[in-house]
């Protein structure tokens, strides 16, 4: 996490979502006749995404549950704000893929916070051993008597 990211009320990192296409980063072809049959569309997302989220996201079994029989293979990358949905089109995205995106989103963000919730105990748990141990390493000093 990075000083600039927007967090939640509390101090959670705010959920990931895309927000909008980067018309600019769209095929000059669109809507001609020679328009490809599919490309790339970038999509930014809400914030900065963390290695963890990337990692998810760019994970070719996310892509894999994503795409649909009979069509190329969608591809996901994150490049800076922006991911970039390859071998899709807009139809698809406005017909449900738009949709799913934002669900698996959701789904990263859950996994995520279990997963940071679970390291978190671990970390709490490995600390109070710790205190534990301290304390008897004290005690035990403690107890030595020089008389």
């Amino acid at each position: 996490m990075t000083p600039d990211q927007p967090l939640t009320e509390t101090g959670e990192l705010e959920p990931l979502r895309l927000v909008s296409i980067l018309v600019s980063g769209l095929p000059v072809e669109l809507g001609t006749p020679d328009e490809p049959a599919t490309y790339t569309v970038p999509a930014v997302f809400s914030r900065q995404v963390t290695a963890a989220e990337r990692a998810r996201i760019e994970d070719p079994d996310t892509a894999r549950r994503l795409s649909q029989p009979g069509r190329p293979a969608l591809a996901l990358t994150v490049s800076d704000r922006r991911l970039l949905i390859q071998n899709t089109t807009l139809a698809q995205l406005r017909d449900g893929l738009a949709a799913a995106l934002a669900a698996m989103l959701r789904a990263v963000d859950r996994d995520l916070e279990v997963l940071r919730a679970v390291e978190s105990a671990q970390a709490e748990a490995a600390d109070a051993d710790e205190r534990a141990r301290v304390a008897a390493v004290a005690a035990a000093a403690a107890a030595v008597r020089f008389e």
